[in-house]
């Protein structure tokens, strides 16, 4: 059973539009599409802008530790044109940037990566000025 997850207003409307925009330009996986579209689907959407969520948005940054090999990592969660894996910028249309949205400190989160299932578990969240 999948656990809950949320999802800001703000996050909803800029992602739906986000998805809308790559269905027609076809330049990312339709796999990927289809589970960040199933991921927003089943969220919980809270609104307010200046809510002081507990879950990973659009632009915040996780601590997570990769579950099979112990490995740390500090991410940010980012639209595609700012996505930078080498600096830790994670696209939302990746599989990985998918599996956290909406997720909470000590949730363990299981997903297909390039090299196999991947499980990891958020240690942090860290939100920024930046932010929606």
């Amino acid at each position: 059973m999948k656990q809950n997850i949320n999802i800001t207003e703000q996050d909803y409307i800029s992602l739906c539009e986000l998805l809308k925009t790559e269905k027609v330009s076809h330049t990312t996986e339709k796999g990927n599409l289809d589970y960040l579209g199933g991921e927003i689907k089943r969220a919980k959407r809270v609104k307010g802008k200046r809510i002081k969520t507990d879950f990973v948005r659009m632009n915040s940054f996780a601590e997570v530790v990769d579950l099979d090999t112990n490995r740390e990592m500090k991410v940010r969660l980012v639209f595609p044109k700012d996505a930078d894996f080498k600096t830790g910028k994670i696209s939302v249309l990746s599989m990985f940037g998918s599996a956290l949205l909406g997720y909470k400190v000590g949730s363990t989160i299981t997903f297909n990566a390039p090299r196999g299932v991947k499980k990891i578990k958020i240690k942090n969240i860290i939100y920024t000025e930046e932010e929606h």
